[in-house]
């Protein structure tokens, strides 16, 4: 005789009825991205197939607020252990060091300058923010 499934690891009726809510929230999340990177091999786009994967899950989501609740068991735990993502790239700068080290300035100029650029464009921002709320306030 088994047990029936927790109340939270339950489905409403429908297409995942029979589905626990972290497989199918990961289902909707790898759907998308796989979509993602459909549309960036089908329209040459410079971005990586993940990040337009993300871009329709922001999209669809504005939209089908269903779709959030949809996703959020899977999605909690991925952002929970957000850091273990970084173990690749670190293992990466280690065994590239020396590369990397012949690289270093072209490298200190990109990152500095992507740093004093958004820096910059922040500062705009809120300054162009700040006005917009003064000048809705009178």
């Amino acid at each position: 005789m088994s047990a029936a499934p927790p109340e939270a690891a339950r489905r409403p009726g429908g297409w995942g009825a029979h589905v626990p809510a972290v497989l199918a929230g990961l289902g909707v999340l790898l759907l998308l991205q796989l979509l993602g990177t459909l549309l960036v091999a089908l329209l040459h786009l410079p971005v990586p197939g993940a990040v337009v994967g993300l871009v329709l899950l922001v999209a669809l989501g504005v939209r089908h607020r269903g779709l959030v609740r949809r996703v959020e068991p899977a999605g909690d735990p991925l952002l929970r252990h957000l850091q273990l993502l970084f173990v690749p790239p670190g293992v990466g700068v280690v065994t590239e060091a020396s590369r990397l080290a012949d690289a270093a300035g072209p490298l200190a100029l990109a990152v500095g300058g992507s740093f004093a650029a958004g820096l910059v464009v922040a500062g705009l921002l809120l300054q162009a923010l700040l006005r917009r709320g003064r000048a809705g306030s009178r």
